[in-house]
């Protein structure tokens, strides 16, 4: 019985002595946080337990304590708040020499803003002055994948003075940059740019804007990420942006992105272009035909090929009864009978009468 008396003895030193560690590494935090509007402290005054009062910093950063009054502790680190109070109570003369005691009961007060590509934009307590930027990018839901390889630009005050970094998001989390990943302070705002893109809009599967996997992509890789053009793509692609510092606008024709040739041009795409996929220029055959329909304009379309596209006319319908409609420059629609080899423009609009004989 005695064995395991001494036994309890010695655990329950142990269990002390661990708080006691505890305490410690929480005071140490405790003392290098700066108290903030929305914090909640409890104050004590040794061998005075009638002063002892909970209270909670305002939005101007001020307490009121008894006997003393208003007090501003905003900005101010714990140990710097327990001093102001002890020296109130000395001027008052109502304690001699006080021993100041202020205990972090819940924080509020030191914040951060994270904005742009991460999964949960908003507004992050601080619960200690010393977390590094990657922590509160995973409060935040973790970097968007849109984000690809952008930066986190932070905004804030050192010192007193304007203060901003810039750090590429992948040296967040690399252990030979571990240097970069920067203690965030109270006030800062936190901006995940979005990385290299690349925006594909028109006649694509899935318009939009998308990560660059390296600086330079080509035309024809840009376009599979938005899973390829539509049927009703048009012959050529437009791309527009900054080359080389300068105003860049190019139309290129589709069927020779895909050319396996020496000759074929070298088309690369790079970061913030735009590119366009127009619908297709279409035609229209009505009447004696077998599909009456709007049809894509093919490269060189002959009138005998765009009958084709339709089926060809039905029995009451033939080539010597057709009818061309077409819109001049001026707005106005001309009719004619065109030849079988004229060529088909966009808007076209092909009528097979019927025939009676």
């Amino acid at each position: 019985m005695k064995i395991h008396f001494l036994k309890l003895i010695t655990l329950i030193g142990l269990f002390l002595t661990i708080l006691s560690f505890n305490n410690l590494a929480n005071a140490d935090d405790q003392q290098d946080y700066l108290l903030g509007a929305g914090d909640s402290i409890r104050i004590n005054v040794f061998q005075n337990p009638e002063l002892t009062t909970d209270t909670q910093v305002s939005g101007s950063g001020v307490v009121t304590f008894p006997l003393v009054g208003k007090v501003n502790v905003g900005g101010k680190s714990i140990q710097a708040a327990e001093q102001l109070i002890a020296q109130a109570l000395v001027k008052g003369g109502y304690v001699k020499e006080p021993q100041v005691n202020i205990v972090l009961v819940l924080v509020r007060g030191n914040q951060v803003a994270v904005l742009g590509m991460v999964g949960k934009p908003g507004r992050y307590a601080l619960e200690t002055s010393d977390i590094p930027l990657s922590h509160i990018l995973a409060l935040a839901g973790g970097v968007a994948p849109s984000a690809g390889n952008g930066l986190a630009l932070v905004l804030g005050t050192r010192d007193g003075k304007p203060y901003q970094y810039e750090v590429e998001i992948a040296s967040l989390f690399l252990g030979d940059k571990k240097s970069q990943d920067i203690k965030v302070n109270n006030g800062d705002v936190i901006y995940i740019t979005p990385g290299n893109q690349v925006s594909i809009i028109g006649q694509v599967v899935r318009p939009g804007r998308f990560p660059l996997d390296s600086i330079k992509m080509r035309l024809v890789d840009a376009i599979a990420l938005a899973g390829g053009m539509t049927p009703t793509a048009s012959d050529s692609v437009v791309v527009t942006g900054i080359h080389d510092g300068q105003p860049y606008k190019k139309e290129f024709d589709i069927a020779s992105l895909f050319v396996p040739n020496e000759t074929a041009e070298d088309i690369t795409i790079v970061a913030n272009d735009q590119i366009f996929v127009p619908r297709a220029s279409v035609y229209y055959i009505y009447g004696e035909v077998q599909r009456p329909s709007s049809y894509r304009v093919e490269r060189n379309m002959t009138v005998v090929q765009a009958l084709a596209q339709g089926g060809g006319p039905t029995v009451r319908g033939t080539q010597r009864n057709i009818k061309l409609m077409r819109r001049n420059e001026a707005g106005e629609v001309e009719k004619f009978v065109p030849k079988m080899t004229d060529l088909i423009k966009p808007n076209d609009v092909l009528y097979v009468e019927e025939s009676l004989f």
